[in-house]
This record gives structure tokens, C-alpha cells and sequence, in this order.
């Protein structure tokens, strides 16, 4: 393969379209291969060496969502939607497509999409050639974060609902959608709702569907979001915003995996391993009586803590790295260097809105910086909060209460694993946590 080009699959059962579309990936200069099947395009992923997929959305073995998940964490992904199609358009995006284009499509708009997201695939493509840093799409190469990881592989191997916690911004979706891509589920579908986003009514027939004449405007029966992730996976964002009514309905379709549409009498049964995510501490809800105890247990069957960013402070410059990567590809702009002072600034700050509002902040950067990056770039609102001490200013038992601290968080207070996971004895951790004064 030339310098520059990248590995382009083209997936729809409409042959004259699907060699059309392929012609005009190669007038690009990229390299192009074809599929007149989901089925042949999941099996050509399955095989690797793809960097970017062109997929069809509706086909009459496969959907486009499908190809979608089997894209997971690889390649970038546009999907070809028909006249008719635009409502399915979001749920691709939801399901983790880049970009979409209707049909038919117009050449010179098509041209500038795919070159758009041919940078952003051969940035991914940089990053994944450095294997031990990248995980699923999560640049990291932290203890927190190489623990996450472990668990992530280990949870991903069970069929145990999970429950995901962390703070906004630290990349719950992405641990979902990790924990999915590595299952034996991978070939189903990874569907993906945000309890948050929906008021309640929406949401009950969002999640379990509705039968026609339900309610007013629904003209046509619609499955709901449990019933497309028959055979996947279920993940559930900020799951603690749900209303009790909901949460009832919630445990009887774990319980029993089936669901009843809004509207209907019949049971349905599904399939669907369910991951949850909450960036509120739920087992205080339930102490609150916010939230369903029943269900809390159901859904806590392992929990997956997510850290935030100024527990991992020592992977910003990876982060940093890879986002002016991808960042300075999307935007078709020079990739700037950055001064070691500013990089190091950023090390310090406490980032409260976590990775996503460091992403923004290097983006915000690269917009209005030249080809350097200095303190003077940094935006007047980055987090103003006063800088963390760096380690080295730190007493050797404060630092070492922290850690302590930290790690039996992480391992839900077993002393015996915490033990193990810093590398001591368990007598020692017992009695450095009397002359720490941890009160544990």
C-alpha cells in the first residue's frame, strides 16, 4: 500500500451502487475492496487490514448497525442511508458511526466527507500502531487505567450484568463498548440509550417499544431499544436519572428477559446482556430512597470504576498527544508542537469535565494557536482551580495515604486485594493503615 493511502471496505447488496461508490474511492487514490452483503463486509472486517468502511444502512441479510459494532474500535465508519431512512440516520451515529450521506449520493459532497474522515482513519491508524498505549480506543498507559483494563477483559468474558460508574467526561461508553467488543457478543449489536436525555414517557417507549394506537401519535407499532439489542449488549447511561415507575419495569425485564411494549400485553424475550453506567454514587441513592435497592443489586453485579483524569494525571500527554493527532486530521490543519511548560500545566490542572474537557481544551488550542503551542494559547477558561502539588513537593505519607486510599476504593475495601494490588502483605497494609491513621 502507498504512503497515505488507506484500506477502504465498501459494503451494499446494490451492485451498480456499490461499484459507483467504489470508483469514486479509488479516483481518491485510496484502496478500495467490496462486499454485496453485510455478511461478506463483517467476514472482510473479521479479517483485518481495514481503515475506513463505506456501508449501506438497509440490506437485505445484514443491517448497517451491524457492520457498525463489527467496526468496533477499528475502523471508521460512514453509512449510505436511503430516501426514507432519516430517522434510522441518528441511531447509527448512536451506535458509533463517524458520519452518514443519503443516497443518492452527490459526488463533490461525498468527495469532502470521505476526505474529512480518511484523516481522522489514518490518525486512528497512527494510534493503533502503538499497541501497548491504546486499549478499545482508550489511550492510557497508567496503573489506574492498566487495571481497568485487566478488569474490562475480565468482566468482558462473563455474561454478569455490570454497573459503570465515574464522573462526566471520564469515558464510560467507551468501557461499555469495550466490554461488549471483547464479549462473545461482539457480533451482536451494541445499542446504547441515555436515561438522562429522555423524559420518562419517551424513555419507557424507547426502552421496551409501544404497540400501535399506545398513545397519541403512535400510528405504527416500534420495537424498543431492548428488543435491537437481542443477542448484544444493553448499555444504559446515567441509569441512576430514571424515574421509579421506570426502574420496577426495569427489574422485571432483567429478571424475567423479556419486555411488554407500552400499550401491549404480550411478553417478548430477549437476550441482552445489560451494562449500566451512573456518574452519581448509587448506593447512596438507595440509602435515599432515589433508587430501587432490588435493582441497584441486580445491576452491581460487578462494578467498573472508571477514574477521573486527576488520578491519571501521568497519561495527559498521551491523551495530548493523540488528540492533536486526530484533531489537527479532522480539521485538515498542520499538527502544532507544544511547549514541554504548557504540556506540563496541563499535567497539573484538576480537569474537572475529565477527557473530554481536556480533548476540548487542546482542541479550542489548536483552532487559535500557530505552530507552537505556549502558556499564551491556554484558554482563559480552563480549569481554574489552584494546581495539585506535583509528587515531588508531596510527604512520602501523604502520598502513600492517598495510594492507599485509592486502591482499597478500587477493590470495594477487600484489604486482601488491596494487599496484592500494591504489591504488599496484608499484615503490612493492616498496620500501615493504623499508623496512617486511615480509619479504614
Amino acid at each position: 500500500m502507498r504512503k497515505g493511502t488507506l484500506s477502504v471496505l465498501v459494503i451494499d447488496d446494490d451492485r451498480a451502487h456499490c461499484a459507483a461508490t467504489a470508483e469514486i474511492v479509488r479516483r481518491l487514490g485510496h484502496e478500495v475492496r467490496t462486499a454485496g452483503s453485510g455478511e461478506e463486509g463483517i467476514a472482510l472486517l473479521r479479517e483485518g487490514g481495514i481503515d475506513l468502511v463505506v456501508t449501506d444502512l438497509v440490506m437485505r441479510d445484514r443491517s448497517g448497525l451491524d457492520v457498525i459494532v463489527a467496526a468496533t474500535g477499528g475502523p471508521e465508519v460512514i453509512v449510505m442511508t436511503g430516501f426514507g431512512s432519516e430517522e434510522a440516520a441518528p441511531a447509527a451515529l448512536r451506535a458509533g458511526a463517524t458520519a452518514y450521506v443519503m443516497k443518492p449520493i452527490g459526488v463533490e459532497m461525498f468527495r469532502s466527507l470521505l476526505d474529512r474522515v480518511a484523516r481522522r482513519a489514518k490518525a486512528r491508524r497512527a494510534r493503533r500502531s502503538d499497541g501497548d498505549t491504546c486499549f478499545q480506543g482508550m489511550v492510557a498507559a497508567s496503573a489506574p487505567m492498566g487495571r481497568l483494563f485487566d478488569l474490562v477483559r475480565r468482566v468482558a468474558d462473563s455474561r454478569a450484568t455490570a454497573l459503570i460508574e465515574g464522573e462526566s467526561g471520564t469515558g464510560k461508553e467507551l468501557v461499555a463498548r469495550a466490554i461488549h467488543a471483547l464479549s462473545p457478543r461482539a457480533s451482536g449489536p451494541f445499542v446504547a440509550v441515555n436515561c438522562a436525555a429522555l423524559a420518562p414517557g419517551i424513555l419507557e417507549s424507547e426502552l421496551f417499544g409501544h404497540e400501535r394506537g399506545a398513545f397519541t401519535g403512535a400510528y405504527v407499532a416500534r420495537a424498543g431499544r431492548f428488543e435491537a439489542a437481542d443477542g448484544g449488549t444493553l448499555f444504559l447511561d446515567e441509569v441512576s436519572e430514571m424515574d421509579g415507575r421506570l426502574q420496577a419495569k426495569l427489574l422485571r425485564a432483567v429478571e424475567a428477559r423479556e419486555v411488554v411494549r407500552v400499550g401491549g400485553n404480550d411478553a417478548r424475550q430477549v437476550d441482552v446482556r445489560l451494562v449500566a453506567a451512573t456518574n452519581l454514587p448509587l448506593r447512596e441513592r438507595v440509602s435515599a430512597g432515589e433508587f430501587r435497592a432490588d435493582l441497584f443489586f441486580r445491576l452491581n453485579v460487578v462494578r467498573v470504576r472508571v477514574p477521573p483524569l486527576r488520578e491519571r494525571a501521568g497519561d495527559i500527554p498521551l491523551l495530548v498527544d493523540a488528540f492533536l493527532s486526530e484533531l489537527s486530521a479532522e480539521h485538515g490543519v498542520e499538527r502544532p508542537d507544544m511547549d514541554p511548560t504548557l504540556l506540563r500545566r496541563l499535567q497539573e490542572l484538576p480537569w474537572p469535565g475529565n477527557v473530554r474537557e481536556l480533548r476540548n481544551t487542546v482542541e479550542a488550542m489548536l483552532l487559535t494557536g500557530g505552530p507552537r503551542l505556549g502558556m499564551g494559547d491556554l484558554p482563559a477558561d480552563a480549569p481554574a482551580a489552584a494546581p495539585r502539588t506535583p509528587l515531588s513537593m508531596r510527604p512520602i505519607a501523604d502520598v502513600e495515604r492517598e495510594l492507599i486510599q485509592n486502591t482499597l476504593k478500587d477493590v470495594q475495601g477487600n484489604r486482601t486485594r488491596a494487599a496484592e494490588a500494591l504489591g504488599i502483605s496484608a499484615r503490612t497494609l493492616y498496620r500501615r493503615i493504623k499508623e496512617l491513621g486511615l480509619g479504614l
